[in-house]
């Protein structure tokens, strides 16, 4: 019979890996990408959602500061991946040390 020991051991490491795995797998094809004509094209439209969009993107912070790429929807993206990932991995931290 397995314990829930090792099964929670099991779902930390496939979650854990398909998290990393995918993140790994979208920046490198940001990375191909990047710099290219296959960039995509951010509607310029009159639109609430399309000027906020572009008012985030423009920002000082994916123009200058957190410029891993040239193209700031890249880097919006990236930004958004990596606090995604901080939240589930403060989240299995005190699971992990609840038990």
């Amino acid at each position: 019979m397995i314990s829930t020991e090792e099964t929670f051991d099991v779902k930390f490491v496939k979650r854990w890996t398909l998290s990393m795995s995918l993140f790994l797998i979208v920046q490198f094809i940001f990375f191909l990408v990047d710099g290219t004509g296959f960039e995509p094209n951010i509607n310029d439209s009159q639109h609430l959602f399309a000027r906020a969009g572009r008012w985030i993107l423009d920002s000082k912070l994916f123009t200058e500061w957190f410029a891993l790429y040239t193209f700031p929807f890249f880097n919006l993206c990236l930004a958004v991946h990596i606090i995604a990932l901080l939240i589930r991995a403060g989240h299995d931290i005190t699971v992990f040390f609840k038990k």
